[in-house]
C-alpha cells in the first residue's frame, strides 16, 4: 500500500525573530514493514537542512536557518510511503511472557531498565483509578488480553480534547478532567504500566484511516478520534513479541496503518518539532498546523 502525507506547521511571531536549530521528527521510522519512496521539506525562511539519528535512534531532520530574521516560520514537509500490511496479532509470546504479572528475564530487564523505572511525575492516582476501571486488576492469565482492558478503559473513560499548546498534561491531571489529547492519554497510560512494571516508551507518528469502502472485508472501519492532527500511542515490551503498539485514544491495537516517526522514554523525546527562537523583545507565538494522509496509487 503507497501512503501519501503532506502536512504544514507554520508558526506567526507578533515582530521580526531569529531561529535556533530546528529538529524534526516527523519522517517515520522505516523497517521491514515500511519503505520510504520520498521525503521533502521546504522551510521558510530558507535553510541548509541535514539528517542525524538521535539516542533513541529515531530519524532527525535538522534545519538550521543562520541568521536570519523572520515574522514566520513555517515547515512543509511531503512523505510518500510504502507500507506492508500486518496482522498486529501475529506474534507467538515467550512462556515467561504470557501472564501478569508479567515477569522479565533478567537480561530483558536490565536493558529495559529505563522504560520499567523511569517516575512519571503528576501519577499518584494512577493505580486507584486502574484497580477500578478494569475487570482483572491483580492476576491474569493472558497478558495481551489484561494490557487491551487497560487500553480501552482509557478510551471509555478518557474524552478526546483536541489541544494545539505544546507539552502533555501530567497524568492525574487528565484523570481529573477525564479528558486530554491522544499525547496526554498516552502518558497517561505509561504511568499505569511502569507503576505495574510493565515496560512501555512514548510514540508519535501518523495514523492513516482507510475511507469505509477502502477497509479489509469482515473489519469494521476505525473512527479515529484524533483526526487532523499527529498521533501518540504506547508500545510495551511484550516477550517473544517485542516493542507492541496501543493506542488508548481508539482503544485498539496498533497495525501497520500506525507510522511511527519517533519513540522515547517520554513525550519531549518524541516532540516533532523542537527548536527556539530570539527577539530583542518579548514576542508571543501562534502555530497552525494543517494534516493530509492518503492512499497512494501504487508504483507501475
Amino acid at each position: 500500500m503507497i501512503i501519501q502525507i503532506h502536512h504544514t506547521t507554520r508558526y506567526d511571531y507578533e515582530g521580526p525573530v531569529s531561529f535556533s536549530d530546528h529538529q524534526l521528527r516527523v519522517c517515520p521510522r522505516s523497517d521491514h514493514a515500511l519503505k520510504w519512496i520520498d521525503f521533502t521539506v521546504k522551510t521558510h525562511p530558507q535553510s541548509n537542512q541535514r539528517w542525524l539519528r538521535d539516542v533513541y535512534n529515531n530519524p532527525v531532520w535538522v534545519c538550521n536557518f543562520g541568521l536570519q530574521e523572520s515574522q514566520e516560520l513555517v515547515f512543509e514537509v511531503a512523505l510518500k510511503l510504502e507500507i506492508a500490511r500486518e496482522n498486529p496479532f501475529n506474534f507467538i509470546l515467550d512462556p515467561h511472557g504470557l501472564h501478569y504479572p508479567l515477569k522479565y528475564q533478567a537480561i530483558e530487564r536490565e536493558a529495559l531498565k529505563p522504560y520499567i523505572e523511569h517516575a512519571v511525575i503528576g501519577s499518584a492516582t494512577v493505580l486507584d483509578w486502574f484497580y477500578q476501571a478494569v475487570p482483572s486488576p491483580v492476576t491474569h492469565s493472558e497478558i495481551v488480553t489484561f494490557i487491551s482492558d487497560l487500553n480501552q478503559a482509557l478510551r471509555r473513560d478518557i474524552r478526546y480534547l483536541r489541544r494545539e499548546e505544546e507539552g502533555v498534561q501530567s497524568p492525574d491531571e487528565t484523570l481529573k478532567l477525564r479528558a486530554g489529547s491522544c499525547r496526554d492519554m498516552a502518558w497517561l497510560m505509561i504511568a499505569v504500566c511502569r507503576q505495574l512494571g510493565l515496560a512501555a516508551r512514548f510514540v508519535s507518528g501518523y495514523l492513516y484511516v482507510p475511507e469505509p469502502e477502502e477497509a479489509e472485508e469482515g473489519v469494521q472501519a476505525l473512527i479515529n478520534r484524533a483526526a487532523g492532527s499527529m498521533h501518540a500511542w504506547v508500545e510495551i515490551y511484550l516477550p517473544g513479541a517485542g516493542w507492541k503498539g496501543f493506542d488508548p485514544t481508539n482503544g485498539i491495537l496498533a497495525d501497520s496503518l500506525f507510522i511511527p516517526c519517533s519513540v522515547a522514554l517520554d513525550p519531549i523525546g518524541a516532540a516533532p518539532t523542537v527548536g527556539r527562537y530570539f527577539a530583542k523583545k518579548e514576542t508571543h507565538s501562534k502555530m497552525h498546523f494543517t494534516l493530509s494522509i492518503s492512499a497512494g496509487p501504487h508504483p507501475a
